[in-house]
């Protein structure tokens, strides 16, 4: 994993709108996919997730998607794309599940593996790095679609 320097690490707080929860958690349709959620929306901030995640720990995004077990480096990967996309993209956890192809409770267990690590102040400083990332991305991306609906782009 590599290292930041604190004095880079944004800690304001970013305080956004979830991206694509329309009536989250209100049920589940026949087939194990949850409705009220724009699943191609999550299927794409899920893909966002893996690629954030993958870049930051030089893990191809091929590795965090294949289904199965993996080495460990491989899981740390994909545990910090699950937290990003539950944490910053407020996507819930039977959606992120469908999005990586897991059981919700695997999507529980990898983000309560990511906050117990949090512990450590290394780990720490570099999942909140990948935060602001994430924050600053979907933030962007919020930006160009109301763009785009109001004609601007």
């Amino acid at each position: 994993m590599q290292s930041f320097s604190a004095d880079r690490v944004s800690t304001r707080p970013l305080h956004l709108p979830p991206v694509a929860r329309g009536d989250a958690g209100q049920g589940e349709a026949e087939a194990g996919r949850v409705t009220g959620i724009d699943h191609q929306a999550v299927s794409r901030t899920c893909w966002l997730a893996r690629e954030i995640a993958g870049a930051f720990f030089a893990i191809p995004v091929r590795e965090i998607e294949r289904p199965g077990r993996a080495i460990a480096s491989v899981c740390e990967a994909r545990h910090v794309a699950m937290y990003l996309a539950h944490v910053a993209f407020q996507i819930p956890l039977s959606a992120i599940a469908e999005g990586f192809g897991r059981d919700r409770t695997t999507i529980a267990y990898a983000i309560r593996r990511i906050e117990d690590r949090r512990d450590d102040q290394a780990f720490d400083s570099a999942v909140e790095r990948l935060e602001g990332l994430a924050h600053a991305v979907r933030a962007a991306l919020e930006t160009c679609d109301q763009r785009c609906v109001r004609g601007d782009a």
